[in-house]
C-alpha cells in the first residue's frame, strides 16, 4: 500500500492579485503556499504529485520524490486537474492518496494521520473528509450545508472512476467528486483536538487571509 499527495496548483488567482502560490511571503519565512503545501504532504506520502503549471524554484529536493502533471485544460477547474493525475495513476487495489491545496499550507500532520487511518479501518469506504465546526474554524465563507473537500484522503482506484464520471457528465467542482463516492466525515470532535486552530483547513484567497500564516 502506498501513499501519494496530491497537490492542486492551478487557479487564477483572482481574489489575491497576483500568483499566489509561486510568491515568497513573509508569513512564511520567505516560502511560496505552494512549497508549504508540498512540504505539508511530503512527510506523509511516498511521493507528490504536483498538478498545475510549474514547481516552486525554491523547492528543495528531498527523500519524497515530487513530479508535475500539467493540467490538461487550463484553468479548468480542480476536478479536471484531478481527474487527470487519477487517471494517469498506475495504483494498486490498497493505494491511497492525501489530495489538497496548493494555497492550503498549514496542513497538521497528525489530523492527515487520523485521515489515513479512518480511511484504512474502513473497508466500505472510499474517502475520508473533515467535518467543520463553525464555530471554532471562525469560518464564515462557505455554507454550512456544503462539506468541506480538502484535505481530502481516497482509495485511488475508485476516486479515478468517480472523478472521470463526474467530469464526463460536465461538473467541475470536487464536491461532484464526493457525491460519486462513498466518503466518510471525520467529525470536528475527533480532529479538532489535534488541530485546535483549525490550521488544517485554511486556504489562502486573499491577502487578507494572510494574517492567519504568521507563526504563533
Amino acid at each position: 500500500m502506498s501513499v501519494t499527495g496530491i497537490v492542486l496548483a492551478g487557479g487564477r488567482s483572482t481574489r489575491f492579485g497576483s500568483d499566489k502560490l509561486l510568491e515568497p511571503l513573509e508569513q512564511l519565512h520567505g516560502e511560496t503556499l505552494l512549497v508549504a503545501a508540498i512540504d505539508g504532504v511530503a512527510a506523509l506520502s511516498d511521493g507528490v504529485i504536483v498538478a498545475g503549471r510549474a514547481l516552486p524554484e525554491a523547492l528543495i529536493a528531498g527523500d519524497v520524490p515530487i513530479a508535475l502533471v500539467g493540467d490538461p485544460e487550463p484553468f479548468g477547474g480542480p476536478l479536471v486537474a484531478l481527474a487527470h493525475v487519477l487517471g494517469t495513476a498506475a495504483a494498486d487495489p490498497d493505494d491511497l492518496a492525501i489530495v489538497t491545496g496548493g494555497d492550503m499550507p498549514r496542513l497538521v500532520p497528525a489530523v492527515i494521520e487520523a485521515m489515513l487511518e479512518t480511511l484504512r479501518d474502513s473497508a466500505g469506504a472510499d474517502a475520508v473528509h473533515l467535518g467543520r465546526d463553525e464555530a471554532s474554524t471562525g469560518s464564515n465563507r462557505s455554507e454550512p450545508s456544503r462539506r468541506q473537500v480538502l484535505p481530502l484522503v481516497i482509495r485511488v482506484q475508485p476516486a479515478a472512476r468517480a472523478a472521470r464520471e463526474a467530469v464526463e457528465a460536465g461538473h467541475r467542482s470536487l464536491q461532484a467528486l464526493l457525491d460519486r463516492m462513498t466518503a466518510i466525515e471525520l467529525p470536528s470532535t475527533a480532529w479538532l483536538p489535534l488541530d485546535p486552530g483549525a490550521l488544517t483547513l485554511l486556504d489562502v484567497d486573499t491577502r487578507a487571509d494572510l494574517d492567519r500564516l504568521r507563526p504563533s
